[in-house]
């Protein structure tokens, strides 16, 4: 943050900079992985930016308590609590209230599935990130067990769809 990217002289003088600035107030309205609590507010404060987040019913419990954790740390650093929010609602209509408030959210990060994104899209009149599909990959160590690594594979990325393993190729 305020890191001069590149600076350009123009021909009449005049100097232009890229400097990185914060976005302001970023939304992020995920599904049921308390671990994106921790993860977007340290994003967002680690480039100068406040955040709201909303997750899934499955895990209200266990965001209250990592935000807690988060809010205790902000004061710790003498930094403000408030810099990081939970909405403390998950029903849908939350949503669509929070991503139409346009004069207080500078930006909006759905993270979950195809759904939950169109949803927040379809309803937003804040600028959205939006994926639908999104950038998975796995890293096998070279010493794991191939067949349970290739299980958990499947499990996590196909829903039992058919999956290559060595003995069935897809």
């Amino acid at each position: 943050m305020g890191r001069v990217d590149r600076t350009e002289t123009r021909p009449n003088g005049l100097e232009i900079q890229r400097v990185r600035i914060p976005l302001g107030v970023i939304a992020m309205i995920y599904e049921a992985r308390p671990n994106v609590t921790t993860d977007a507010a340290a994003l967002c404060l680690k480039a100068g930016n406040a955040c709201i987040l909303r997750g899934g019913r499955e895990a209200l419990a266990s965001n209250r308590a990592l935000l807690a954790a988060v809010q205790d740390g902000l004061a710790s650093a003498g930094l403000p609590v408030e810099a990081v929010q939970l909405v403390p609602v998950t029903d849908r209509e939350a949503i669509a209230e929070l991503v139409r408030l346009d004069d207080l959210i500078d930006l909006c990060i759905p993270r979950g599935g195809e759904g939950l994104i169109r949803y927040v899209a379809e309803h937003a009149r804040v600028p959205v990130i939006k994926h639908y599909k999104g950038v998975c990959h796995i890293f096998v160590h070279g010493a794991a067990d191939v067949e349970l690594a290739l299980a958990i594979i499947e499990n996590a990325k196909v829903h039992g769809q058919a999956c290559a393993t060595p003995s069935r190729p897809c």
